[in-house]
């Protein structure tokens, strides 16, 4: 499609690479999915850059945005470390995939998916908010933080919302630390906890949620523990960021009418300033499609700055 502008967001997790295009007036075209090369460092961008290649072949791109899951330094294009994705450790973007005649911006992708969400609010809600938070559960925790329009990258480009500590005297977490929120508030946490309250392993959390709607004690329990800490870790949050937004994401979202009111229960008991202001929680509108809108958002109003 020559002529029009289009402008491309990518949301990389573990299993697979998903992908869309935004129109230039933000409305979402057309998406695809691919399978992620876990391992092999040049597989993976190979792939990357056919599935470049395919959209531009396709579509007249003017600007492209990438999220990838983990420690990822957006200023100089490289990433440190991919917990679920050794592939990218330590490697720099540009090394395999230069942008010289296409703009490309890469950031963590519970960054981009805040981004997403941000891009969808009422354009005077937009200008009438300082503070958007975005806390994307699912198989870890990541978290994405907007500050006057603008994603907030720390002093290193670091922001690790995923590894505050809830629990001191927790569980082991991948990062080496103990009792990080992902440890208590997560879908692996979620089946470790039920795996310790019925002695029976569950390998997808849904099983639990339904066990849970059907009444089950130790299900309705993991999902109490689960929500005790999402609590604690929104008082952290709301202490410390004073947010007008907070956004729950990921996929456990589609779950929240198990965890979210006793979460907020807690928030509402345990956090200083949440008596004298509450910032607005919801879960996220955009799903699991916030990653590639949102980076696709992005790219547009960078390359449309210069």
């Amino acid at each position: 499609m020559s002529g029009k502008e289009f402008f491309l967001g990518i949301d990389i997790g573990g299993t697979n690479i998903k992908s869309g295009v935004i129109s230039g007036n933000g409305e979402l075209i057309e998406e695809r999915k691919i399978k992620t090369e876990k391992y092999n460092t040049d597989k993976f961008y190979e792939n990357l850059s056919s599935l470049i290649l395919e959209w531009g072949k396709d579509y007249n791109l003017k600007g492209i945005g990438i999220g990838f899951p983990g420690l990822i330094d957006s200023k100089n294009y490289k990433i440190f470390k991919s917990p679920n994705l050794p592939a990218i450790d330590n490697t720099f973007f540009k090394n395999y995939i230069p942008s010289e005649n296409i703009p490309i911006y890469i950031d963590n992708d519970a960054n981009f998916a805040a981004y997403g969400e941000f891009s969808v609010l009422p354009e005077d809600k937009k200008n009438d908010i300082q503070t958007l938070l975005l806390i994307t559960l699912g198989s870890g925790v990541g978290s994405g933080l907007i500050i006057n329009k603008e994603i907030y990258h720390g002093a290193k480009n670091f922001v690790e919302g995923g590894h505050i500590i809830v629990n001191p005297e927790g569980v082991k977490c991948g990062c080496g630390s103990y009792g990080c929120f992902e440890t208590e508030t997560s879908s692996n946490a979620l089946k470790r906890v039920y795996k310790e309250l019925k002695g029976v392993e569950i390998k997808d959390p849904i099983e639990i949620y339904e066990k849970a709607k059907e009444g089950e004690k130790e299900a309705l329990k993991a999902f109490e523990h689960f929500s005790y800490y999402l609590g604690i870790a929104l008082v952290t949050f709301n202490n410390l960021l004073n947010p007008d937004i907070i956004v729950i994401g990921g996929g456990l979202s589609h779950f929240s009418e198990l965890f979210l009111e006793n979460a907020i229960k807690i928030l509402n008991k345990r956090s200083y300033l949440y008596k004298y202001f509450k910032p607005e929680i919801y879960v996220g509108k955009l799903k699991n499609k916030a990653g590639i809108i949102g980076a696709a958002h992005y790219a547009r109003e960078k390359s449309r700055k210069g």
